[in-house]
């Protein structure tokens, strides 16, 4: 087990017991929630996110056989993966019609994922001398996210569903190796902001005086945090010349989040 994932699994496990806590005193509450007007909160959950890589190297005098090629795709081609601990600041407003709940909701997540992929050392079946490796790592910190939402209230409950726009910020991290040119790496890096969807679902219980406890889902998509091309020249069996090679970097990213909240109705 990873230090995020305990991390992550002490974060849910404690939130889900103050939620059982918080439940049963509030258990005999008597005052009503109107579920309306404006709202804000905070939350802590735990993140799983995996991107698939669509990297490929292109034909070139460096990589100059389809063979180079095919034994790269492998390693620039593996899906990343991992799990981050979550915070959530949340704001919204609501506007109720009978047991219907209408109303937009936008939050700011942190959280510290950073995955990596390491592929090799392989040896080109071309150049028998020569062996390679690939090392990708993709990093993100916070999302921001807009969902138009719609609930439904009964009793103490109030459920919802939320879709919206999101956006990311995330850094590309590449490096390739091999024992050409005195074992030196092409090294790639790139920070952009990316644009996604998010959803949302979630449960939350009246706790009398304008507090509720929230537990929810929310999945989010980015179909492209990176497509760049890069171009490098490397020396070749310590040859006197340089020869070009470039790679096309692509990725996508997803996150599964599960968050428990404390929300107070303004």
């Amino acid at each position: 087990m990873t230090c995020n994932q305990g991390i992550t699994r002490h974060a849910i496990a404690c939130m889900a017991t103050v939620a059982i806590s918080c439940m049963a005193s509030g258990a005999n509450a008597t005052e009503p929630q109107n579920w309306q007007g404006l709202y804000g909160g905070l939350a802590i959950g735990g993140l799983h996110g995996a991107s698939d890589l669509d990297s490929e190297a292109n034909r070139s005098d460096y990589f100059s056989s389809q063979s180079d090629v095919d034994q790269l795709r492998p390693g620039l081609q593996k899906k990343i993966d991992g799990f981050s601990a979550t915070g959530s600041g949340l704001l919204g407003y609501d506007y109720r019609h009978g047991n219907m709940l209408y109303g937009i909701e936008a939050d700011l997540t942190l959280m510290n994922y950073s995955q990596t992929s390491n592929a090799g050392p392989v040896t080109f079946t071309s150049s028998p001398t020569v062996d390679f490796s690939t090392h990708t790592t993709i990093k993100t910190n916070f999302a921001f996210g807009v969902r138009p939402k719609i609930g439904y209230v009964f009793d103490n409950w109030m459920i919802h569903a939320a879709a919206g726009p999101s956006i990311g910020q995330f850094k590309y991290d590449f490096r390739y190796v091999d024992t050409n040119d005195s074992g030196q790496a092409n090294s790639f890096e790139e920070t952009n902001w990316a644009l996604g969807v998010s959803s949302n679902i979630g449960a939350s219980y009246n706790l009398g005086d304008g507090w509720s406890l929230r537990g929810d889902y929310v999945f989010s998509y980015y179909p492209e945090i990176i497509n760049e091309n890069q171009d490098f020249e490397r020396f070749a069996d310590l040859a006197a010349a340089s020869f070009a090679g470039s790679f096309r970097h692509k990725a996508d990213f997803q996150s599964h989040n599960v968050r428990f909240g404390l929300i107070r109705q303004f």
